[in-house]
């Protein structure tokens, strides 16, 4: 059950979820290729108005290149030739303030400077800005806007635009769904070796979305992403490993590539991995190491983790029981539509365990539950313990 169970929400997040990228940064040409660089010089031209040499000095800070790593002096610099209306600098001065740490971040300015820059036509300012308006952040979400950017970023063969407009097509958003253009546009984005693109690729290929399922040509992709460091690959690599799919069935390498995964921040490997040590699949069973899994999976916003770790707390077997931690996280899945945590939460409610008896709130959690789940006999044990006047309240 649990293979088939993140099969499914590996395969289709990949194709329906907004894609996790961030905005990209900018390197330039006429950058020095060795890390020592001249700063007294360069700082000279950089002070006598140079935009070259200004772009130069905010890039070697922000990433450390012949200096210590500065994100301040790395956006002063940039600011200076962003101001005189570069490109380039005001890609990356909207990159640092959009992923930049607290203090740092700011999403309005990444927007603004994106969105200058993107009028100048650089198509990745345009593609990082189509990102915001898909996920709403500084901006009103909208899937038009974002289209109006991206479309002639991908047209410029950006492989970030060419990933986005990929999910527009796979999930139908904004667009009619056209999975074999999603496709074509992901495997244009992978000839430019984009790890997310060739971890989407082998997805499509795994499960035939858009092309005919082919085991093989999905780990070639899987591996390719991997090597670059992609946790979805890594994930993917790891469910074939599991399954047994264009590779030799392998419980060991699978466990491998789903710490991996796990390790780079995939939240569907942190889940699984909780599962795995939680019975004992393939491993020895390890409450502990299951309970820190599934934790690091619900602070990325997996419901399925909290409701299993909700369980484990509340059985309270080979680890301290916590009832009121299980009624937190029961709560906080079920309200984001967990089926099976409306179901737990709700008999609780029934019996008074570890809850105040609450026959209105377990008729109702019984309810949302029952949109899932068979819930026809509890839904009738309830009725039968409530008044008229408590019924009465529910309609």
């Amino acid at each position: 059950m649990r293979k088939d169970i993140l099969l499914l929400i590996a395969w289709t997040a990949a194709v329906l979820c907004p894609p996790t990228l961030w905005g990209q940064s900018l390197s330039s040409t006429s950058m020095q290729k060795s890390s020592r660089i001249d700063l007294n010089k360069l700082i000279k031209k950089a002070n006598s108005g140079s935009i070259p040499a200004q772009f130069q000095l905010g890039h070697a800070y922000q990433h450390g290149e012949g200096v210590n790593e500065d994100i301040y002096e790395a956006i002063r610099w940039y600011r200076m030739a962003a101001n005189y209306g570069d490109p380039s600098s005001q890609t990356n001065l909207g990159y640092l303030f959009e992923t930049g740490p607290e203090g740092i971040k700011d999403l309005a300015q990444a927007v603004k400077w994106y969105t200058r820059a993107a009028l100048s036509g650089s198509a990745v300012a345009q593609a990082n800005l189509g990102l915001l308006y898909i996920r709403g952040e500084g901006v009103t979400k909208s899937v038009g806007d974002a289209l109006h950017w991206i479309r002639p970023a991908s047209d410029a063969n950006c492989p970030t635009a060419l990933v986005a407009l990929a999910y527009l097509y796979g999930s139908g958003e904004g667009v009619p769904q056209d999975l074999p253009r999603a496709v074509e546009l992901m495997r244009k984005a992978a000839r430019q070796k984009d790890p997310e693109a060739q971890a989407s690729l082998g997805i499509f290929y795994a499960q035939g979305l858009g092309v005919r399922a082919d085991a093989s040509e999905a780990i070639k992709w899987f591996r390719k992403a991997a090597e670059a460091g992609s946790a979805k690959a890594e994930y993917g690599l790891g469910i074939m490993y599991e399954t047994g799919q264009g590779v030799k069935q392998d419980a060991h390498e699978a466990l491998r590539l789903y710490r991996l995964a796990g390790a780079h921040g995939s939240m569907e490997a942190e889940a699984a991995l909780g599962e795995i040590y939680e019975l004992g699949q393939g491993v020895e069973s390890d409450y502990g190491e299951a309970a820190t899994w599934y934790r690091r999976a619900i602070d990325q916003g997996d419901v399925h983790s909290a409701t299993r770790l909700g369980m484990m707390l509340f059985r309270g077997e080979r680890m301290g029981r916590d009832a009121q931690e299980a009624v937190k996280l029961w709560s906080w899945a079920s309200e984001r539509g967990d089926a099976r945590a409306q179901f737990d939460l709700a008999s609780l409610y029934l019996t008074g365990t570890g809850v105040h008896r609450d026959l209105a709130k377990a008729y109702s959690l019984f309810t949302l539950a029952g949109k899932t789940l068979d819930v026809s006999k509890q839904l009738s044990e309830v009725s039968s313990r409530m008044s008229q006047d408590e019924m009465a309240t529910l309609r």
